[in-house]
């Protein structure tokens, strides 16, 4: 009998029902920690109901954002300010949100032709929209995300209900095309294993995100984190946001929103390589330990590495047990298969798709590749058209420890890191 044949065969198929338990009881949990909010749900708003402002940033969004503003103008809620920033466009965006806002007095467009130094362009543009709201309640909004018509009301009954400051979304996806339907289930997958959102609700654990797609906060508390000021050089701004607003104990609600929110991130391969390794790498706070213990995990749990460990067990434990041996292979193809299903159903995405999660994982062992070639040579991040060059790979600013208040430029008393290293960019050539 080959014994290491059996020992390696069998420490695989042990280690891929273990990662695969490990989503069952995420799944678990996420059904005891993450509501599902309702679009009918009664609300209990008062009676003088606070003005919410809703800010989106638009960087060349013509496709995007009509439908994505038809939506926000469609709300339900009574007391609603809207306020486009038309960011640098040099597309139709600022003449379709011109015609959109036409004769409405709670509307109004901001154009920024410039971006500051040491500010991602994303950030700016929602710093420079909140300095012309008046809501006692902010709303972010990605220009190619769409609300349902009571959206804010719900999740404004969320946090005045449950007394917290920041309640955010997990969406629908929108997928079209074939290669959105292989990779961004999986990729947004993976984000909620560096994230479980039910650790992300409970006040007791330290793990804390956003969704920058869709989040509300209350202004007082966006003001004392000194808002996107504290955040302005961070790729992944929305987690930032949201483990600032947790480590001061301001509380955050991660509810899912696929009844709420929908979004379609991005529409080709390329797209969606691109995005998802700027967003996964930045949550992992660009680091070469984590990107490596989440290529091991993920190569031992492909399907090429499934297939290997049932050769490698299959003989050997026929001799031993040869009337059970088929039971642990079994076990784990069915975990690999119905499994899946559900983590897929919870993440927004249909069902159906979960059968494309052998190719998605593939591809995302060619992105924590691509990741560590990143960060090992330092190359510059190049996101929506600006290509950011820092003296350092990139500010490692994700997390809120070793923080101190003190006065930001935009008079916000906020959180601000020790020893901040400057940070320096330079115009893309290219898009």
């Amino acid at each position: 009998m080959n014994y290491i044949s059996l020992v390696m065969g069998t420490a695989i198929l042990t280690f891929i029902m273990f990662f695969w338990s490990a989503r069952m009881r995420d799944i678990s949990d996420n059904a005891r920690w993450v509501p599902v909010l309702a679009p009918d749900k009664p609300t209990a708003i008062p009676e003088i109901p606070p003005l919410i402002s809703i800010i989106v940033p638009a960087h060349n969004e013509e496709i995007m954002i009509r439908s994505c503003l038809e939506s926000v103008i469609a709300q339900d809620y009574a007391d609603l300010e809207i306020i486009c920033v038309n960011d640098r466009s040099t597309d139709r965006t600022a003449e379709i949100v011109a015609e959109l806002f036409q004769g409405r007095s709670n509307c109004r467009i901001i154009t920024i032709n410039d971006r500051p130094s040491g500010w991602t362009g994303k950030c700016n543009a929602l710093h420079e929209g909140v300095k012309y709201s008046s809501g006692d309640w902010l709303a972010f909004l990605d220009a190619d995300s769409r609300l349902h018509s009571s959206a804010l009301r719900q999740c404004l009954d969320e946090a005045l209900k449950r007394k917290i400051n920041l309640v955010t979304l997990s969406p629908k996806f929108k997928l079209d095309t074939f290669w959105e339907k292989a990779l961004v289930p999986t990729f947004a997958a993976m984000a909620a294993i560096i994230f479980p959102l039910a650790k992300v609700n409970n006040p007791k654990s330290p793990v804390a995100t956003a969704n920058g797609m869709f989040f509300i906060i209350s202004r007082s508390a966006y003001e004392k984190i000194g808002g996107h000021c504290n955040v302005r050089d961070l790729a992944v701004e929305d987690i930032g946001i949201g483990k600032r607003i947790k480590a001061a104990g301001m509380g955050l609600l991660f509810a899912n929103g696929k009844n709420l929110l929908s979004t379609r991130m991005y529409s080709d391969f390329k797209q969606c390589m691109h995005g998802w390794t700027r967003i996964l790498c930045a949550a992992m706070n660009y680091k070469i330990t984590t990107v490596l213990r989440y290529l091991a995990m993920h190569v031992l749990v492909s399907l090429p590495s499934f297939i290997l460990a049932a050769y490698l067990f299959s003989q050997p434990a026929m001799e031993f047990w040869p009337n059970f041996w088929f039971l642990l292979p079994l076990a784990v193809g069915v975990q690999m298969t119905l499994i899946p299903c559900l983590f897929a159903d919870q993440l927004g995405a249909p069902r159906k798709y979960s059968v494309y999660i052998i190719l998605g994982n593939l591809m995302l062992v060619w992105m924590f590749l691509v990741m560590l070639k990143k960060i090992g040579f330092r190359d510059a991040l190049q996101w929506r058209g600006t290509t950011y060059c820092y003296t350092r790979y990139q500010p490692k600013r994700l997390d809120p420890s070793q923080m101190e208040i003190s006065e930001a430029p935009n008079g916000f008393g906020s959180f601000q890191t020790v020893n901040e290293s400057e940070t320096f960019e330079r115009p893309s050539s290219s898009s």
